[in-house]
């Protein structure tokens, strides 16, 4: 093999590796251009109860569908609407089938995020990463890669989408990445999916609530067990960094 050949062989390895990156790049880019990106709040959902419930009774199965592939695509293209879409799974779908279809979309996106990462990185940036302030986090996924991620996914307000690239470029081994973060996903799936339930339910009773709204049962149980959830995973963050 000529030394061309070499150089347009190695190329195109580069190229083909690039690919996943590029296709996210794009999709954070056409959800934004878009306007999706900045449509998805809370308010417009509200809004838009009535046509969004009679779109969900019509299709069930699509609705869910384009939920959970929007959801995994939010997720990996660094869209900050997982929150959102959580109380969304719930005050459409119900909670206990939000719950699910959030924790499928969450872990979609993350292996979406997870293999342009391991794709697109390199040698060299994984040799950078060790020698930056990220060495703790890459170390991490070496020594205990589902525990050290299950306590990442458990953390209140862990950037999910940083830690989904580091984990590529870190190249943790994949199974127990997506188990790590499926399971870590249950629990603010179910609650807030149990919140966003209890919203609805309680926005049908009065369009325009007052603070009085966070002292009814299907509001207030969600929220203390978002607090206890927080608390406890806390704690795991302190005694993980102790080991």
């Amino acid at each position: 093999m000529t030394t061309q050949h070499r150089v347009r062989g190695s190329t195109w390895r580069v190229i083909l590796r690039w690919i996943p990156a590029l296709l996210l790049i794009g999709a954070t880019i056409a959800l934004y251009a878009s306007g999706l990106a900045t449509d998805i709040s809370f308010d417009n959902i509200q809004a838009n109860e009535v046509r969004l419930r009679a779109e969900v009774a019509a299709a069930p199965i699509v609705a869910l569908t384009v939920f959970v592939g929007l959801y995994a695509v939010a997720t990996a293209a660094f869209v900050p609407v997982g929150l959102v879409l959580m109380l969304a799974g719930g005050f459409l779908f119900g909670p206990l089938v939000g719950t699910g279809a959030t924790i499928v979309g969450s872990t979609l996106g993350a292996i979406i995020a997870y293999v342009a990462a391991r794709f697109a990185a390199g040698d060299r940036i994984r040799a950078m990463l060790n020698r930056s302030r990220w060495r703790g986090l890459m170390a991490g996924f070496e020594q205990a890669p589902f525990r050290y991620l299950l306590t990442l996914r458990l953390v209140p307000l862990s950037p999910f989408g940083l830690v989904n690239v580091a984990a590529g470029c870190a190249r943790a081994p994949f199974k127990p990445y997506v188990a790590a973060t499926a399971v870590g996903a249950i629990p603010y799936s179910f609650i807030y999916s149990y919140l966003g339930a209890g919203l609805g339910q309680a926005f049908l009773g009065d369009p325009t609530p007052d603070a009085s709204i966070l002292l009814r049962p299907q509001v207030a149980w969600p929220l203390l067990a978002l607090a206890l959830v927080s608390l406890v995973s806390g704690r795991l963050k302190r005694r993980e960094q102790t080991l």
